[in-house]
C-alpha cells in the first residue's frame, strides 16, 4: 500500500513539473513575439532620424521657413540689412536730347570727345542725309545723326548740361526709375534659394537610396533655375544703375530754332522773316531742280520735234481714209 501511494505521488510531481515547464515556455514565446512586434515601431523614428534625409519632410519645412523669411523681407521694404545698415538706393536714370548745329562734323567730334572724357560708350548709332537724287528734287541736304549713349551715372547730369557746348539744344527730357524695393527683394530671395541649395547638397551627401538622390536632384535643378533667373535680373539692374542711357539726335540746320522767350511782336516778326526765308529757299531749290532737269528737257524737246512730223503724217492718212470711206458710202446710196 505504501509503495502504491509513493508511486502515485511521484507521478503527480512529474506531471506538475511538466505543466510548469510548458507554461514558462509559452510565456517566454509570447513575450518574444510581443517584443518583436513592438520593435519596428520603436526603432522607426530612430532610423528616420539617423539616415540624414528623412524623405523630403525636413526640406519642405526648411523651404517653407525660408519662404516666410523672403516674404518678410519683401513686406519690410525698408532697405536695411541685418546689421542695421541702410543699403544705397537703386535708381535708373535716362534722358533724351535734340541738338541743332550749323557745323555738323565739328559737333559730332565734340560729342565723341565728351563721351571719351566721361568714360561713356556708344550702344547704337545711325547717320542719315539726303542723297543727290533728293537734293536735285529740291529737298534739303542737311544731315542727321542719332546715338544711344551709355554714360556713368555719376556723370549723367554733367553730360546733359554740357550738350549746349556742341550746339543749340531745343529739347531735353530726363526721367528716372526707382527699383530699390524690387532689387533688394530679389536679392533676399536669391539668398534664401542659395541657402536651400547648400542644404540640399549636404543632404545629397547623406542620401542612401536612389529615390532620395533623384528627388534631391530634381529640387536642385528647380533651385538652380530660380537662382540663375534672379541673378540675371540683379545683373541687369546693376548695369542700368551704373550706366545711364542717353538718346541724342544731332541735326544739321541752317537756322537755329528761336528761343521761346520772345514777345508777341517778336514772334510775328520772326514768322514774317521766316516766311520770306522759306520763299527764298523754295526758289533756290526750284532753280537747282530746273538746272538738274535741263538734260531731260532737251531730250524730250528733240523727241518731240522728231515724232511730230510722223504723227502729222499718220493723222493725215487716217483722215484721208475716213474721207474716202464716207464718199463711197454716199455713192452707194
Amino acid at each position: 500500500m505504501k509503495k502504491t501511494l509513493a508511486l502515485i505521488l511521484a507521478l503527480l510531481m512529474l506531471l506538475s513539473l511538466c505543466a510548469c515547464g510548458a507554461g514558462s515556455k509559452g510565456s517566454d514565446t509570447a513575450a518574444a513575439t510581443e517584443s518583436i512586434q513592438e520593435a519596428p515601431a520603436a526603432e522607426a523614428p530612430a532610423e528616420a532620424a539617423g539616415n540624414g534625409y528623412g524623405g523630403l519632410a525636413s526640406y519642405s519645412s526648411s523651404y517653407a521657413a525660408d519662404a516666410e523669411y523672403a516674404e518678410a523681407e519683401e513686406q519690410d521694404g525698408s532697405g536695411e540689412t541685418g546689421t542695421g545698415e541702410i543699403n544705397p538706393d537703386k535708381i535708373i536714370y535716362s534722358g533724351e536730347a535734340e541738338v541743332e548745329t550749323r557745323d555738323f562734323d565739328d559737333s559730332i567730334a565734340k560729342l565723341m570727345e565728351m563721351l571719351e572724357q566721361y568714360g561713356g560708350w556708344i550702344e547704337s548709332s545711325s547717320l542719315s542725309g539726303a542723297n543727290y537724287y533728293s537734293i536735285s528734287r529740291g529737298n534739303s541736304g542737311n544731315r542727321s545723326a542719332s546715338y544711344t549713349l551709355r554714360i556713368p551715372s555719376q556723370h549723367f547730369e554733367t553730360v546733359m548740361n554740357s550738350l549746349s557746348d556742341i550746339g543749340n539744344v531745343p529739347y531735353t527730357y530726363t526721367y528716372s526709375e526707382n527699383v530699390t524695393a524690387q532689387y533688394y527683394d530679389t536679392q533676399a530671395r536669391l539668398t534664401a534659394y542659395e541657402t536651400q541649395e547648400a542644404r540640399l547638397l549636404e543632404m545629397m551627401e547623406k542620401a542612401e537610396t536612389v529615390s532620395d538622390v533623384i528627388a534631391i536632384e530634381e529640387k536642385l535643378t528647380e533651385l538652380r533655375y530660380q537662382i540663375e533667373s534672379l541673378q540675371s535680373s540683379l545683373n541687369n539692374w546693376d548695369r542700368q544703375v551704373s550706366y545711364s542711357s542717353l538718346y541724342v539726335t544731332v541735326d544739321e540746320v541752317g537756322e537755329y530754332t528761336p528761343q521761346p522767350q520772345q514777345s508777341y511782336l517778336q514772334e510775328l516778326w520772326q514768322a514774317l522773316t521766316g516766311a520770306f526765308k522759306d520763299l527764298g529757299r523754295f526758289f533756290k531749290n526750284f532753280l537747282v531742280f530746273l538746272v538738274s532737269a535741263i538734260p531731260t528737257i532737251i531730250v524730250l524737246v528733240v523727241l518731240f520735234f522728231i515724232f511730230r512730223p510722223i504723227y502729222r503724217k499718220v493723222k493725215a492718212r487716217r483722215k484721208a481714209r475716213k474721207a474716202g470711206r464716207s464718199g463711197e458710202e454716199k455713192q452707194d446710196k
